[in-house]
């Protein structure tokens, strides 16, 4: 029961755009591998950056020095764990059963909800703090409201990322993957009782 077998038999009508849909299921590894290979270029680079801020500027307080190493260790830690899902998504799958094809699929959500419901808990989590230690010793040189707008700011950001851009960006990211799960599933049951 694969994939190209089914491709080749005759008759293949009673089971509606299974070609199709197999192609779209690789558009959207090839989609979702674009992404993750942006997302490393994007946050390697911020993380260089911040590096490079780090060492180029007189940092007069230890906050400031343990700022950076948190910011550059929540992106580090952030993507050594979003890079196991490069081996999922470069796998070519078109000798593979369907039902293989599928847990492939699976694996891959699952990878993804961990990413979005730990991770990227973490990563937030050491990003706000770093900023916070970060921004001390700059905000401390200012008055008092312009410490209030420094950190009103930078938090109003953060929050407006947490509470709003967060859960969009992962619904946004999962919808896709889900209706090409429960397509290829029916697919496979199809298949199962033929």
């Amino acid at each position: 029961m694969d994939f190209k077998s089914l491709w080749n038999k005759e008759g293949t009508s009673d089971i509606p755009g299974t070609k199709e849909l197999i192609e779209k299921a690789g558009d959207l590894k090839k989609i979702t591998r674009s992404k993750l290979i942006r997302l490393n270029l994007m946050l390697v680079a911020t993380a260089v950056f911040i590096i490079y801020i780090g060492f180029n500027i007189d940092n007069e307080k230890l906050t400031t020095k343990i700022g950076i190493a948190l910011i550059t260790v929540a992106i580090v830690s952030y993507l050594a764990v979003y890079n196991q899902l490069m081996p999922l998504l470069f796998k070519s799958d078109m000798e593979t059963s369907s039902h293989e094809y599928l847990n492939q699929l699976i694996r891959i959500k699952r990878k993804q909800d961990f990413l979005n419901k730990v991770m990227i808990n973490v990563y937030f989590s050491l990003f706000s703090v770093g900023m916070f230690l970060y921004l001390l010793q700059f905000a401390m040189r200012g008055t008092f409201i312009g410490c209030i707008l420094v950190y009103g700011l930078t938090f109003g950001w953060i929050g407006f990322s947490w509470f709003y851009l967060r859960p969009r960006g992962i619904k946004k990211k999962q919808l896709p993957l889900l209706n090409m799960i429960a397509k290829l599933e029916a697919v496979d049951e199809q298949l199962r009782e033929e």
